[in-house]
């Protein structure tokens, strides 16, 4: 039961693994801007809206104020980028783990399994010991009275045999 969890792990844990790599990939191409045309976009505006002024300057169609707004909102998105990558980094890693304790698990259950196996396998012959010990001093308890009882008997003929030998003669 324990091996069928871990393996549930290890494969939940490897299916969340290459979902986070196709997620950190697409991130990546997202900043790299490669090619997404959600990036081009703002790009393509801003050709299409920029024109020169009467300075020499270039009018993106924004004021001052939503420039600034525009820039601490990108800021904002980096930082937060920045952030979810670590998060997606810190995940990865998590998951590293959870598939080393997955493998450990597996490990100490096995382990136990064979300690537990040990034990079982201890008590069993130390039962059949108690109950061989148990047989040796029954047998050796009835052993040792009937001895005598058998030795006393002969002694008693045999004293019976001379003392009938000796009446006679």
């Amino acid at each position: 039961m324990q091996s069928q969890v871990a393996r549930r792990l290890q494969q939940l844990s490897g299916s969340f693994r290459g979902t986070q790599k196709q997620y950190l990939k697409k991130v990546q191409e997202q900043k790299a801007g490669a090619g997404s045309a959600a990036f081009d976009y703002l790009n393509e505006n801003d050709k299409k809206s920029s024109s020169i002024g009467k300075a020499g300057e270039v009018d993106t169609g924004f004021t001052a104020a939503q420039l600034q707004v525009v820039d601490s909102l990108e800021d904002t998105v980096n930082q937060r980028d920045a952030e979810i990558t670590s998060i997606a980094k810190s995940i990865e890693e998590l998951a590293q783990i959870f598939k080393e304790l997955a493998v450990l698990v597996i490990d100490q259950g096995t382990i136990l399994d064979r300690i537990d196996f040990n034990m079982e396998a201890a008590v069993d012959h130390a039962k059949e010991g108690v109950e061989e010990l148990v047989k040796a001093e029954e047998h050796q308890k009835n052993a040792t009275p009937v001895r005598c009882i058998a030795f006393l008997v002969c002694g008693i003929c045999i004293m019976l045999a001379i003392l009938i030998h000796r009446w006679r003669n």
